[in-house]
Protein backbone atom coordinates (compact mmCIF):
# COMPACT_ATOMS: atom_id res chain seq x y z
CA UNK A 1 0.00 0.00 0.00
CA UNK A 2 1.35 4.22 -1.04
CA UNK A 3 1.84 5.41 2.23
CA UNK A 4 2.67 9.30 0.31
CA UNK A 5 0.33 12.10 1.61
CA UNK A 6 -2.06 13.20 -1.83
CA UNK A 7 -0.88 17.04 -2.32
CA UNK A 8 -3.80 19.10 -3.65
CA UNK A 9 -2.09 21.77 -5.34
CA UNK A 10 -5.00 23.43 -6.49
CA UNK A 11 -6.57 22.99 -2.89
CA UNK A 12 -9.78 25.64 -2.66
CA UNK A 13 -12.44 23.89 -1.54
CA UNK A 14 -12.84 22.95 2.51
CA UNK A 15 -13.83 19.62 1.30
CA UNK A 16 -11.19 16.83 -0.07
CA UNK A 17 -14.31 14.90 -1.16
CA UNK A 18 -14.06 13.49 -5.00
CA UNK A 19 -10.97 11.45 -6.32
CA UNK A 20 -7.33 12.47 -6.60
CA UNK A 21 -5.92 12.38 -9.65
CA UNK A 22 -1.74 12.41 -10.28
CA UNK A 23 -0.58 15.29 -12.59
CA UNK A 24 0.21 14.07 -16.06
CA UNK A 25 2.58 15.92 -17.85
CA UNK A 26 -0.32 18.02 -19.83
CA UNK A 27 -2.12 18.63 -16.32
CA UNK A 28 0.79 20.18 -14.98
CA UNK A 29 1.44 22.51 -17.73
CA UNK A 30 -1.94 23.75 -17.30
CA UNK A 31 -1.52 24.07 -13.69
CA UNK A 32 1.57 26.03 -13.86
CA UNK A 33 -0.32 28.21 -16.46
CA UNK A 34 -2.83 28.89 -14.34
CA UNK A 35 -0.76 29.46 -10.78
CA UNK A 36 1.62 32.25 -13.58
CA UNK A 37 -1.94 34.03 -13.90
CA UNK A 38 -2.78 33.96 -10.17
CA UNK A 39 0.45 35.02 -9.32
CA UNK A 40 -0.05 38.63 -9.84
CA UNK A 41 -3.20 38.93 -7.74
CA UNK A 42 -3.50 38.71 -4.07
CA UNK A 43 -5.99 36.11 -3.58
CA UNK A 44 -6.38 32.61 -2.44
CA UNK A 45 -5.77 30.97 -5.69
CA UNK A 46 -2.19 32.72 -5.57
CA UNK A 47 -1.67 31.05 -1.38
CA UNK A 48 -2.76 28.16 -2.36
CA UNK A 49 -0.36 27.52 -5.49
CA UNK A 50 2.65 29.19 -3.52
CA UNK A 51 2.19 27.11 -0.31
CA UNK A 52 2.00 23.70 -3.00
CA UNK A 53 4.79 24.83 -4.52
CA UNK A 54 6.96 25.15 -1.42
CA UNK A 55 5.86 21.80 0.06
CA UNK A 56 7.32 20.65 -3.23
CA UNK A 57 10.53 22.77 -2.70
CA UNK A 58 9.48 24.42 -5.83
CA UNK A 59 9.02 28.84 -6.06
CA UNK A 60 6.65 30.29 -8.45
CA UNK A 61 9.82 32.25 -10.54
CA UNK A 62 10.23 29.69 -13.90
CA UNK A 63 7.42 27.60 -12.72
CA UNK A 64 7.02 27.13 -16.83
CA UNK A 65 10.00 26.03 -17.08
CA UNK A 66 9.51 23.24 -14.29
CA UNK A 67 9.24 19.88 -15.09
CA UNK A 68 6.36 17.78 -13.96
CA UNK A 69 7.30 17.16 -9.89
CA UNK A 70 7.30 12.93 -9.73
CA UNK A 71 5.41 11.03 -6.41
CA UNK A 72 7.95 10.59 -3.50
CA UNK A 73 7.38 8.58 -0.62
CA UNK A 74 6.27 11.54 1.36
CA UNK A 75 4.24 12.99 -1.14
CA UNK A 76 1.92 12.40 -4.46
CA UNK A 77 1.29 15.96 -6.13
CA UNK A 78 -1.92 16.10 -8.27
CA UNK A 79 -5.45 17.53 -7.99
CA UNK A 80 -9.59 16.80 -6.76
CA UNK A 81 -11.04 17.93 -10.04
CA UNK A 82 -13.60 20.11 -8.41
CA UNK A 83 -10.77 22.24 -7.16
CA UNK A 84 -8.75 21.93 -10.79
CA UNK A 85 -12.16 23.36 -12.00
CA UNK A 86 -11.89 26.53 -9.74
CA UNK A 87 -8.33 27.01 -10.24
CA UNK A 88 -8.23 26.82 -13.94
CA UNK A 89 -11.54 28.86 -14.47
CA UNK A 90 -10.02 31.37 -17.54
CA UNK A 91 -13.60 33.71 -16.55
CA UNK A 92 -12.37 33.87 -12.63
CA UNK A 93 -8.64 34.82 -13.96
CA UNK A 94 -10.39 37.45 -16.50
CA UNK A 95 -13.14 38.88 -13.61
CA UNK A 96 -10.10 39.19 -11.22
CA UNK A 97 -8.11 40.82 -14.08
CA UNK A 98 -11.10 42.96 -14.81
CA UNK A 99 -11.04 44.45 -11.10
CA UNK A 100 -7.29 44.71 -10.94
CA UNK A 101 -7.82 47.20 -13.78
CA UNK A 102 -10.65 48.92 -12.41
CA UNK A 103 -8.83 49.66 -9.28
CA UNK A 104 -5.47 50.39 -10.90
CA UNK A 105 -7.60 53.41 -13.17
CA UNK A 106 -9.04 54.31 -9.93
CA UNK A 107 -5.75 54.49 -8.39
CA UNK A 108 -4.43 56.42 -11.51
CA UNK A 109 -7.14 59.06 -11.37
CA UNK A 110 -6.94 59.86 -8.02
CA UNK A 111 -3.20 60.06 -8.24
CA UNK A 112 -4.35 62.56 -10.93
CA UNK A 113 -6.46 64.43 -8.57
CA UNK A 114 -4.01 64.85 -6.25
CA UNK A 115 -1.10 66.52 -8.51
CA UNK A 116 -4.13 68.68 -9.79
CA UNK A 117 -4.60 69.94 -6.47
CA UNK A 118 -1.36 70.68 -5.34
CA UNK A 119 -0.73 72.94 -8.50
Amino acid sequence: MDSSQDLCCMHLLSSNEGRFIAFTDSSWTRYTEFASKWNVFPCKERDVAVEALDRLSLTMEGINTCPRPMPSAELMPGYHRQCNNRFCDIQKVRRQEKAASKKEASREENDMGDVNAHS
